[in-house]
Order: structure tokens, then C-alpha cells, then sequence
């Protein structure tokens, strides 16, 4: 393990050589945390209820502005990465290096989400007295650790789930243009567009249980203080169960693809 962590050093040291990258970044969140306080302000002032769907105007605002941070922890790059590896052949010199690709790779993304979500949280920091009129914090100790709790299973699942994509790579010459499709869905079920609550009742009731659920949704729900603390175990202990599960499916398909790559030559 203690090589994982001396690479994620190195991979944190070398992400933070990218500054400009980083000042985009920051400034394309702040201006979809702005233009979405500033949507949202108008559609509830020019309406009569108080509340969308249980959502009061400080709901979502602080679901946006929370969702805008955990997605950092969204580590798509996985599969797009190892698609990468696979289509040039540079897989063939990482597979002979003592040490899990799948791992290094899952800290590699790991250190690059932790930078993006960096300038991300001291931007809240700086622009929230422009907001704090229109949040909803809940800042009690359970829900917090909740939060930290999913913070965690997102990044994993997250991983794992574009592992399974990346590994697409092996069968199908395209496959990254599928992985872009699949981005979009994934996208709509992270509740990135809209809380899936404006869904119908069945359709969100299955998406809160899919891990996508915890990238972004899941999370912003439990700082707004909108779940209860017996639905929050229930979905943690749902959300733990499957990362066994898609643990499980990444090793089966990454060696049946490591067969198949080596028997046409890598």
C-alpha cells in the first residue's frame, strides 16, 4: 500500500503543475453556481408556491452548490484513461510493473479529484456571504458524517463503474463514444439537470438506490437536511453493498479483457 500512496503524493504534486487548468475550472464553477442561484431565484419569485416538490428555494440552491463539489469526485477519467492505455498499446509496458494498474489508477484519479475540489470549496468559502441568504445548511454532526460517508462511496463507485466502461475498450474499437452516451445518462441520474425528485416517483425511487445516485444527488439531499437518518443507513448500506458488487464485475471483465488483448497482441 505504501507505494499506492507514495504515487498519489507525486500524482497530487504533478496536478497542481497544471494552474491554468485549474483557474478555468474555477471560473466556470462560479459562473454555474451564479447562473443557477440566479435561475432558480427567478422560477420560485415568479411563481406562487414557496416549494417544487418539497424543495423549498433554499433546497436547491444548496443542492446545486453541493452537487457542483461532489462532482469533482466523479472520477469518469478512469475509463477514459484506461481507454486510452488500451487503444495506443501503452498498457503493455504498466502490465509488467509490480503493482495494480486498477489501484494506481483509482489513486491517480483520486489526486486529481482532490485538486479540482480544492478552488472549488474555497470558492463557496468566498462567494458564500453573496449566497448565504439563499442556503439551507444542515450542519448537524450525523449528517456531516453521512456526507463524508458518501463522499467516499461516490469516489469508489464512481471508479468502478468507469473501470467497467474503459474496459469496453478491449472488444469494441469505438467504445469511447459509448462512454460519452453513457456520461449524458449518468449525468441525468446524478441528478446533475435536475433533482431526480422532479422525476416520477418510481423512477427516482430506483435511481436513489444506483450508486450513480451518491455522486452527486444523495450527498447535496443529506447537507439540505432532506433525508431522514433512517433513509440515509438504508441507502449507505445499499450504496456499501454494491461497491462489492462492482468490485466483483471489474476483476471478471478486466481479466477476461486482459486475455483477449493479450491474445491479439496488445
Amino acid at each position: 500500500m505504501r507505494k499506492y500512496l507514495y504515487a498519489f503524493k507525486l500524482y497530487i504534486l504533478d496536478s497542481l503543475h497544471y494552474r491554468f487548468n485549474t483557474v478555468v475550472s474555477l471560473l466556470f464553477s462560479v459562473i454555474n453556481i451564479m447562473v443557477t442561484v440566479f435561475f432558480w431565484v427567478i422560477i420560485f419569485e415568479s411563481g406562487r408556491s414557496q416549494s417544487l416538490n418539497s424543495y423549498s428555494l433554499k433546497n436547491m440552491i444548496t443542492y446545486y452548490v453541493v452537487w457542483n463539489i461532489v462532482s469533482a469526485f466523479n472520477l469518469s477519467n478512469s475509463g477514459f484513461y484506461l481507454n486510452r492505455m488500451i487503444k495506443s498499446g501503452e498498457l503493455n509496458s504498466i502490465l509488467i510493473r509490480p503493482y495494480s494498474f486498477t489501484v494506481a489508477n483509482y489513486f491517480e484519479q483520486l489526486a486529481k479529484g482532490i485538486i479540482e475540489i480544492i478552488p472549488k470549496f474555497l470558492l463557496v468559502l468566498v462567494i458564500l456571504p453573496l449566497i448565504k441568504g439563499y442556503m439551507a445548511v444542515n450542519q448537524d454532526i450525523i449528517n456531516v458524517l453521512f456526507a463524508l460517508g458518501f463522499f467516499v462511496v461516490s469516489t469508489i463507485s464512481s471508479f468502478l463503474i468507469w473501470s467497467v466502461l474503459g474496459c469496453m475498450s478491449f472488444w469494441i474499437e469505438e467504445s469511447e463514444a459509448v462512454m460519452w452516451s453513457f456520461a449524458v445518462l449518468f449525468n441525468f441520474l446524478s441528478g446533475m439537470f435536475i433533482p431526480l425528485d422532479f422525476f416520477p416517483k418510481w423512477i427516482s425511487g430506483l435511481a436513489e438506490f444506483m450508486p450513480t445516485a451518491t455522486w452527486g444527488y444523495i450527498p447535496a439531499k443529506i447537507i439540505s437536511g432532506m433525508y431522514s437518518f433512517e433513509k440515509m443507513s438504508v441507502l449507505l448500506c445499499a450504496n456499501i453493498l454494491s461497491l462489492f458488487v462492482l468490485a466483483l464485475i471489474v476483476k471478471i471483465i478486466w481479466v477476461k479483457g486482459i486475455r483477449h488483448y493479450s491474445s491479439i497482441g496488445g
